[in-house]
Formats: C-alpha cells, sequence, structure tokens
C-alpha cells in the first residue's frame, strides 16, 4: 500500500494542448462554418439558431470533460472529493480540494463559476432572440426555447448546488440571478439571491420546458426532453427537501416509458437506451487522434482511469479516480445483507459473492481487466502507484486495449431513470414513510436483470429505510457525481470525511496465498465550510456584491 506521496507523481513526459473539440452527435442539426455566422444568420436561421444552442449543449461541463485549470478536461470526478474515492493524481490538486486547504485565490474547479455564467449569458441571448424565427417556424422556435429553458435550469442547478447553502447551520444564500444578456450600461454588480427565489427560477425554467418540449422518442437523441425537465425538477426538488412534489415529479417520470437497461455493465456503454434520459453526447470523427467520452487530446477517461502499466503508443494509464474500501464495504452480498452481517462473506476472499454491481465498477486484484488480470498486491504490476488497492472499471471500453491510439466516445449521462426510481423513493420515503411503493421503486432497480438482487426486507421503519435508499443511492449511482453532493445535503459530510479513509492492502505469501487487511492510507479534513465552494477570487473582484459565505470571507 502506498502512501499519499505516491499521489503527487507527475507525468513530465507527457505535454498537453488545451485543443478539446467537443461536438454534438451527428443526429443533431449539422453546423455551419463559425467565421460566416452573424447575428442576422443565427437568429434567422433555423440552422444558425439551432447551431447557437449546440454550442451551449457541448459546454455543459460533465464529469468526463470538466475544465481542469483551463488546458485539460476530465481529469478527475467530483466522487473523489467524496468518501467513494481517491484521486490518484495528486498533481491535479485535487489533495488540496479532499482537505479544503485552499483559497478563493485558487479553487480546485472554481472555474465552474465562470464557465456556467458564460453559459447563463449564451441562454439568455438564444431567449431574447429566438423569436426572431418567426411563425414560419414556429414548432422549431419553440422547441428550442423549451430546450434553453432545460439548460438554464440545469446550469443554475448546477451553480447552485456548488456554490449555494440551504442548510448545515449556514444561512441559506443562493447565487446571483441573471435573467437577461447584461450589457456595459447594465449594473454589473449583482448580489446573491436568495436560496428559495434560486429554486423557484429554476423550477419555472422546468415548467416551461416541460410545456414546451416533446416526450423521448418525438427529438433527436441528447437534446432536452419532457422527461428531462421532469426528472431534473425531480431532483431539484429533492435537494429543497419539498418532499411529496419532489415524488410527484419523478411520478411523472416513472409514467413516460423509461426502464432499466437490462445490462448495468454495459448501459453507459450503449448509446441512447432507454433508461437514458438526458446526456452529453461524444463522438470524434478522427478516432486515431481525439479521445473520446471526454478528455485532452490524445486521452480521455479511460486513459486517466486504467493503471499506469497499461501501455498504449505514448504512456501507460494514469492511475486515476481510485474507489476506497470505505466504498467497497458498502456493498451487499449477494444474500441482501452487509458484510459484516451475511455467512457469506469470507475474509480470504473478500469480493466473493457481492452485489454484482461491484464486479461492473470495481476492478479488484486478481480481476481480469483490458484483456489481463490485475496484480494489486504488495509489490504488483499495478500496485505502484495506486493508494487504495482498486481501480475504477465503471464507463471504461474494455474492447480497446490501446489507450492512446483508440478513443471510446462513450457519453455522460447526465440523468437515468434508475435515479428518477431513487429521488422517488427517498422523498416518498421522507414524504409519508416507507409505504409499498417506496419498496417497488427500490426493489425495481435491485432485480435489474444483470444484478438480481433479493427484495428489501419487509417492516423496514422510515428511519431505516432511509439509510437502505441511501446506501442503494451510492451503489447504483456511484461516480456518477452524485455522492459528493448527497453528503453534502444530508448534513453528514462532516461526519465521513473529518478523518482516515481506508483502502485494501493486499499481501501475497510465499504460498501463493493472500493476505488482506483494511489500512489507513490517508486522513481527509472537511472544515465545516466545505460545504460550499467560495467564489473565485477575481470574480468577487468583478463583482463585490456576490458575497463569499460559510466562513470563505475571511
Amino acid at each position: 500500500m502506498k502512501k499519499m506521496m505516491n499521489k503527487t507523481l507527475k507525468f513530465v513526459s507527457i505535454a498537453f494542448f488545451a485543443v478539446l473539440m467537443i461536438s454534438c452527435s451527428s443526429d443533431i442539426l449539422d453546423k455551419i462554418p463559425k467565421d460566416s455566422l452573424t447575428e442576422e444568420t443565427v437568429w434567422t436561421d433555423p440552422e444558425g439558431a439551432a447551431q447557437f444552442i449546440n454550442g451551449i449543449y457541448g459546454d455543459l461541463q460533465s464529469g468526463f470533460d470538466r475544465n481542469y485549470d483551463g488546458w485539460a478536461r476530465g481529469l478527475y470526478i467530483l466522487d473523489g472529493a467524496s468518501d467513494d474515492a481517491d484521486v490518484g493524481m495528486g498533481w491535479t490538486h485535487s489533495t488540496i480540494l479532499q482537505t479544503g486547504e485552499f483559497t478563493p485565490q485558487y479553487i480546485p474547479w472554481g472555474n465552474m463559476w465562470p464557465i456556467n455564467y458564460g453559459l447563463i449569458r449564451k441562454t439568455n441571448t438564444a431567449l431574447e432572440n429566438l423569436d426572431r424565427l418567426g411563425d414560419g417556424n414556429a414548432e422549431l422556435r419553440d422547441r428550442l426555447k423549451g430546450e434553453v429553458h432545460f439548460l438554464r435550469a440545469m446550469i443554475y442547478h448546477d451553480l447552485l448546488r456548488l456554490f449555494g447553502l440551504r442548510s448545515s447551520g449556514g444561512e441559506a444564500t443562493g447565487v446571483p440571478l441573471i435573467d437577461k444578456s447584461l450589457t456595459l450600461e447594465d449594473n454589473l454588480q449583482i448580489p446573491r439571491a436568495t436560496y428559495n427565489d434560486v429554486v423557484q427560477f429554476i423550477l419555472d425554467d422546468l415548467d416551461a420546458a416541460a410545456n414546451m418540449l416533446p416526450p423521448k422518442g418525438d427529438i433527436e437523441a441528447g437534446r432536452a426532453t419532457k422527461g428531462a425537465a421532469y426528472a431534473l425538477k425531480s431532483r431539484v426538488l429533492l435537494y429543497d427537501e419539498r418532499w411529496a412534489d419532489a415524488a410527484e415529479a419523478a411520478s411523472e417520470v416513472m409514467t413516460m416509458g423509461y426502464s432499466l437497461y437490462p445490462d448495468y455493465r454495459t448501459l453507459f456503454l450503449t448509446k441512447n437506451n432507454n433508461e437514458v434520459i438526458f446526456a452529453k453526447k461524444f463522438q470524434y470523427p478522427d478516432k486515431h487522434h481525439q479521445s473520446g467520452g471526454g478528455g485532452t487530446q490524445g486521452a480521455g477517461w479511460d486513459v486517466y482511469n486504467s493503471p499506469p502499466s497499461y501501455r498504449g503508443p505514448s504512456d501507460g494509464g494514469w492511475g486515476g479516480n481510485l474507489p476506497t474500501q470505505n466504498f467497497v464495504g458498502s456493498y451487499d452480498m449477494i444474500d441482501g445483507q452487509p458484510q459484516s452481517e451475511s455467512p457469506l462473506y469470507d475474509p480470504q476472499d473478500p469480493w466473493a459473492n457481492l452485489d454484482p454491481r461491484f464486479e461492473a465498477t470495481v476492478v479488484h486484484d486478481g480481476a481480469m481487466f483490458r484483456g489481463k488480470q490485475v496484480e494489486l498486491f504488495e509489490g504488483g504490476t499495478e500496485a505502484e502507484f495506486n493508494t487504495t488497492g482498486y481501480f475504477t472499471r465503471k464507463f471504461h471500453n474494455e474492447e480497446l486495449l490501446a489507450l492512446y491510439s483508440q478513443a471510446s466516445d462513450q457519453d455522460w449521462i447526465f440523468i437515468r431513470f434508475a435515479e428518477v426510481l431513487l429521488n422517488y423513493a427517498e422523498a416518498q420515503n421522507e414524504a409519508v414513510g416507507p409505504d409499498m411503493t417506496v419498496y417497488d421503486a427500490i426493489n425495481r432497480i435491485r432485480s435489474r436483470q444483470s444484478v438480481d438482487m433479493p427484495d428489501l426486507p419487509m417492516g423496514l421503519s422510515q428511519n431505516q429505510m432511509r439509510e437502505k435508499i441511501r446506501n442503494e443511492r451510492r451503489i447504483e449511482l456511484a461516480f456518477e457525481e452524485h455522492r459528493f453532493f448527497d453528503i453534502r445535503r444530508w448534513g453528514i459530510a462532516e461526519n465521513l470525511l473529518n478523518g482516515q479513509l481506508q483502502g485494501m492492502e493486499i499481501i501475497k505469501n510465499g504460498d501463493g496465498s493472500f493476505t488482506y487487511n483494511v489500512v489507513d492510507f490517508e486522513e481527509r479534513k472537511f472544515p465545516s465550510k466545505l460545504y460550499v465552494l467560495p467564489i473565485p477570487q477575481d470574480e468577487i473582484d468583478k463583482n463585490p456584491e456576490a458575497k463569499q459565505i460559510n466562513g470563505w470571507e475571511n
């Protein structure tokens, strides 16, 4: 087991260029050359207007391509700052995010503030100009308006959950609300709105979107739909603890024809399957030189999150986002019992008989990954730069063995049907307790064809069901950037992230057997101010009225 110093390994032999070109799927309207665009072309021509909005879709920040310091994308996911994962690339400044040891002068992911507000400006511009398409394009005009209302709601939701604060002992505070494209003549000193006002603004946008958007199947893949609007609404209401309303919004989606994809492992690699409600589309025409699924040129999820021993034409994988033993220990056994209570658990074979989603999500010692058996025991081929004893399998296209010369182009799924079922279960349990509809929603997920876990036991109290639902979210939505926000909105991050995180130490004995030890590998810190990210100081300098909150102002 390697200590934290291994996280600072620098891959100095690799040079990067910030040349990532994000493209929407080919089934979305073709592009006009950018140098031919004028304001008149954009807003009076259907193709020009669609292209402008395509650009907003393309710049949404996702786990596969979140901008890192302006030069690289998708190096690490938000889960790396939760109890579920450790980022094996310490030179990415992930360590300071995990410990809160940063200031407004430099904030990991702080550029989400200017990036998202830049996108909000584009959505406002679109809403102010789409009527110029005229009544001759009324159907397209109204649909594009609905898409823009959805996109603006999604962007504000991202800002609010990163930079706003609902509870955890602090004053409920939102983010600046801007509903028009500002000019130099406008007052650019804009204070934060209240948390409730931002939530209501988001909900109003989603209601407008739902009224304008078609259902799934009646629109190109990758675009917002009525189902996406209601699904995001269920999440926003869930975060706001408006339980009955959240359950109602989720139930709307549950009648819209979505279903769970049979194979949990490949649902993330199968584009446009019936579980996907809203996803960011990735497709690269040059499979030899550009990455898919986000990332810098020549890299991406598969490169960032494969072991360094997996060599490609240029170099090996980077290690990436490493599951913790804290996370692995949260999987039930196939009899439905926790590992600590099940007679099926064998400490000499600790990964046998776990929930099948474990093997689909995590790479452990002895597992097959990308065509070879992984050695994560001390001295093993893949152990050198690993802090936790695990790698991430989820999202990988393992058929592509040459990491740098072949590019996978899996989409990033922002919202899928399983999340909606989980939203419903949590909201309904909080609203009325664990009625049969709560059981049905959770058991539906657990009975996915490739999972086939036992139903939850009957007779659970509301508190017991709450814990079951929270653990089901952790397992089902692992590394989809939900855990980071869930433990914050539940107010439990301080309990989970002040102290040691655990990994698995694996020792190969002389007789070929193995000894497994759960060990502490890293001490995390979670000061209470970390329930919200600070606004970058240079943005505060531009707009001092958008004040820091929750202790970041000191």
